[in-house]
């Protein structure tokens, strides 16, 4: 199978593995099984009640009640004894729905035959996923043997060259047909440290193109979200398509980055009124589970440097948003002249981020989160656009201290 085929075949599975763990994440979180408990449970609990009322009235049993049996199961009988009522339901080849009480040091109870039954709307929904993840697979299937036919294109004429020089053979001088695209039609050159630079920019571009390719198909996996019948498998969609979207996003930005389509715009910003409403704003939009345990303090006199607002803002965001998923509160954010340090009192930051910087799907240990080691690598991205500094380190005292230092002189247009 060639790479077109691959490629295709790579995405239909990745899809349609998705659209299972999606059907049966909805299955079992539908809840039709623990409903019927609960509906059987509230049922057998209103007739002991009118058991017990009668009992207690004239001394006789009600139909079907029963004290002290002796087929009353030991945790139901504990229970009652412990509590004055409760109620229990029976696993094995025929279960039972028991109701039971305390009455006159003796236990009434009174059970029943269980059998759930299946849920239309459960049914209808099982049914619905099927067709939906088929149509879906198979459409991204023809988009990706379509986009993975223009990649590996371009794969196929790189590798000419390429081979060349792994065999040590100097490369082709004259320029590679390949439609106009800059990348490949023009001709090497001879010094050694071109086929590498020529070859990262074939990733940055390889990058680009797969997330814009990408997000297409995940916008309309948002969209078709909303399409299905169950609330619950609306909002669970939703959120991993949300996450898929994201994660695309932050691809984009990364490869703008590494192809150095950024640039920083000059102007004057007070970094003191920037640094509190960013961390005021973050606290709001994420609520108390992220970034609201943040303290602003600024160390002399606020000061008015000439940079990019929007780059500053984003980095100081990606900072909050990892201190609180991986650090610890509280979290500091402390404004000394033109450095802001963002610190909180969590594990730290691991061994290899120390030793070799943010490098993107790698996260530093396997306890470390779901991330996907992007926010940082954005945040270290944005700040060489604006001819600043981003460091880490540990303090002595624990937890993890970022310091995003801004040139004291204007470098950006």
């Amino acid at each position: 199978m060639g790479m077109r085929g691959r490629i295709a075949l790579a995405i239909s599975l990745v899809v349609a593995l998705t659209v299972v763990v999606f059907g049966f994440a909805v299955h079992a979180t539908c809840g039709v099984v623990h409903a019927q408990q609960a509906h059987a449970r509230d049922q057998q609990n209103g007739l002991l009640t009118s058991a017990l009322q009668k009992y207690r009235r004239d001394g006789t049993l009600a139909p079907g009640a029963r004290l002290d049996d002796s087929a009353l199961p030991e945790p139901l009988a504990d229970a009652a004894w412990k509590e004055g009522t409760a109620t229990f339901v029976s696993g094995g080849s025929a279960p039972q729905v028991w109701a039971a009480a305390r009455v006159d040091g003796k236990v009434l109870s009174l059970s029943a035959s269980y059998a759930p039954q299946g849920d239309p709307l459960q049914s209808a929904l099982d049914r619905a996923l099927v067709p939906v993840g088929a149509m879906t697979a198979a459409l991204l299937a023809v988009a990706g043997w379509f986009t993975a036919y223009g990649l590996s294109r371009r794969l196929r004429l790189d590798a000419v060259p390429a081979r060349r020089i792994a065999a040590g053979t100097p490369p082709d001088p004259r320029p590679v047909a390949d439609g106009g695209r800059a990348e490949t039609a023009e001709p090497p050159e001879r010094h050694p440290a071109t086929p590498l630079a020529t070859r990262a920019a074939v990733d940055r571009e390889l990058t680009a193109g797969m997330a814009h390719e990408l997000r297409t198909p995940v916008t309309g996996l948002v969209a078709a979200a909303e399409l299905l019948p169950h609330p619950r498998a609306v909002e669970m969609v939703r959120d991993r398509a949300q996450a898929m979207r994201s994660l695309v996003e932050a691809l984009l930005e990364i490869s703008r980055l590494d192809a150095g389509q950024e640039q920083a715009r000059c102007e004057p910003v007070d970094l003191a009124s920037l640094v509190r409403d960013t961390v005021s704003r973050v606290a709001r939009e994420s609520g108390a589970g992220e970034a609201a345990a943040a303290s602003v303090s600024v160390v002399g006199e606020g000061r008015i440097v000439e940079t990019d607002a929007g780059r500053v803002v984003r980095v100081l965001e990606i900072l909050l948003h990892n201190a609180a998923r991986h650090g610890a509160s509280p979290i500091e954010v402390t404004l000394r002249g033109s450095s802001i340090a963002v610190r909180d009192h969590g594990p730290g930051f691991p061994r290899e981020l120390l030793d070799h910087g943010p490098r993107r799907f790698r996260t530093g240990a396997p306890d470390r989160g779901t991330g996907h080691g992007l926010g940082l690598t954005i945040a270290v991205g944005q700040a060489e656009v604006l001819g600043a500094r981003l460091r880490f380190h540990n303090p002595s005292d624990g937890g993890a201290a970022a310091v995003f230092e801004l040139p004291e002189t204007r470098t950006c247009s």
